[in-house]
């Protein structure tokens, strides 16, 4: 808990100077902690399909899927990739969207470890809201 109030905390100054302000033109720090989350997991999920269908390819999937993930978030891939060299170029800047991701990787594991302790009180709709983000799209980007 002291974690996260710190992260919320040091957000706020960071917010509040104006030392490392994102371009507007670039991916603001909190959708880009989103998208790079969804990334993150949308790699994890290719990996699963993968291993469980020797059919498919994992390198092709996580593509397919994190072109999903773009579509989701309403940016393009160019966009991500001129935002994610942004923030390589700014550390500072980056080091607070990874420590918010850890921070929620963090939130996630207790949750989890709380749910196996308590299988009665799972939450599916977290769960399914991850399943439903990366079905099929009924009209997929070409």
């Amino acid at each position: 808990m002291k974690n996260i109030l710190l992260l919320t905390i040091l957000n706020l100054l960071w917010s509040c100077s104006g030392k490392n302000k994102v371009p507007s033109e670039i991916i603001q720090p909190n959708e880009m902690q989103n998208i790079l989350w969804d990334v993150v997991r949308a790699q994890a999920l290719s990996t699963e399909i993968a291993r469980k269908d020797s059919t498919i390819n994992e390198i092709a999937e996580t593509k397919v899927l994190t072109q999903k993930v773009f579509v989701i978030h309403n940016i393009t891939s160019a966009g991500f990739n001129k935002s994610y060299l942004w923030y390589t170029n700014h550390p500072d800047v980056m080091r607070i969207v990874f420590d918010s991701l850890n921070a929620q990787k963090q939130r996630e594991s207790q949750l989890e470890i709380k749910e196996r302790n308590h299988p009665l009180r799972i939450d599916t709709s977290r769960k399914l809201n991850l399943y439903r983000k990366f079905t099929p799209l009924k009209n997929p980007v070409k």
